[in-house]
């Protein structure tokens, strides 16, 4: 009997609906678990070829099954909360049932055609102010969002991998050449196939920017007027406000040390300062200085709290500040602790 990496019996149960928390656990595991993709490839192949041959036979795409798979079950995490589970378990187990019961595959594939997903459906995945994320989409492309950012793709991501970001973001993306990776902000898109960047697109920020560890990609301004196809090392800050694109070669690990828990101030301006401050510590911070003075910084902090970080920012630069404690309004609302810099 040939074997496989996983547990074909707890897989059944999940899909019957008689499972215990456990079961649903480990189900999520395995679909979620790219390692175990080739298995799954493998298996869906079995079956396939034990069923008599059909005429959509040649239509069998075992890629797009499976990402669906891994999307039904990335959206019930998203949606458990809203009451949603039922509905996702029903159709996830339509499209499971390939794997459990070989003489429904033809009428799901014709389903499956006909119906692949609404299109109306959106997942989206957020990263709170003073919070980090780490994420996995259905094709298996990894990464993880800063402070106050969110992804959002729609219900047809299985054939079309687009993604809309806003706030900051790494990608690790998952490899096919017949469906490029595509990152769309109000202000740039990023088209890649198997490539490891960084995109940082703040609606409160004046620049877009984006720099490429690993692959190629493709960079383009909405309009499409500017476009530069990008190497490894390279960075691409683009003006939001004159639409000016620079780009020169840096060293990632700097952009992408915030993955680690670091914040890290690459020679930025006071005002950039103020708003890393603000999405890193969930505060608000005043500048009362003129930023005509070009102060800038550049240093690297690790599990610091606010006020060391502070401390810092006065000794490095001509400044001082104070902070105000949040407040309780009437309406039990607790303000957010605000800092005011201004000249020393």
């Amino acid at each position: 009997m040939e074997e496989f990496g996983f547990d074909i019996e707890r897989i059944k149960r999940f899909f019957r609906g008689d499972y215990s928390d456990k079961d649903e656990v480990y189900v999520d595991k395995v679909f979620n678990d790219n390692t175990k993709e080739q298995e799954l490839k493998r298996l869906l192949s079995k079956q396939f070829d034990e069923l008599p041959p059909e005429d959509d036979a040649d239509e069998k795409n075992l890629d797009n099954i499976l990402y669906r798979i891994h999307y039904n079950i990335n959206s019930k995490l998203q949606t458990r909360k809203e009451g949603t589970f039922g509905n996702i378990i029903k159709w996830t187990s339509r499209i499971a049932a390939i794997i459990l019961l070989p003489f429904l595959i033809i009428n799901v594939i014709q389903n499956y055609k006909e119906n692949l997903i609404k299109k109306e459906a959106w997942v989206e995945i957020k990263a709170p102010a003073w919070t980090r994320a780490q994420f996995s989409l259905p094709d298996g492309t990894t990464g993880w969002l800063n402070s106050s950012s969110s992804i959002k793709y729609n219900g047809d991501f299985v054939s079309h991998r687009n993604v809309t970001l806003k706030g900051e973001a790494f990608f690790d993306v998952f490899k096919d050449k017949k469906r490029p990776f595509v990152v769309n902000t109000n202000e740039v898109n990023l088209t890649v196939l198997g490539t490891r960047f960084n995109i940082a697109s703040y609606d409160n920020e004046r620049n877009v920017e984006v720099v490429l560890e690993e692959g190629k990609l493709i960079f383009n301004n909405t309009e499409k007027s500017k476009s530069y196809t990008m190497k490894p090392n390279d960075l691409v800050v683009y003006d939001k406000t004159s639409g000016d694109v620079l780009t020169e070669v840096v060293q990632p690990h700097k952009y992408l040390s915030w993955t680690e828990g670091k914040l890290v101030f690459r020679n930025d301006p006071l005002d950039v300062i103020a708003r890393k401050l603000e999405r890193w510590y969930n505060v608000d911070v005043e500048v009362n200085v003129s930023l005509s003075e070009d102060l800038r910084l550049r240093a690297t902090f690790i599990d610091e709290d606010l006020e060391e970080v502070l401390k810092l920012l006065k000794r490095s630069l001509p400044i001082d500040y104070t902070i105000e404690n949040g407040e309780l309004k009437p309406d039990d609302i607790v303000t957010k602790k605000k800092v005011i810099i201004s000249p020393k």
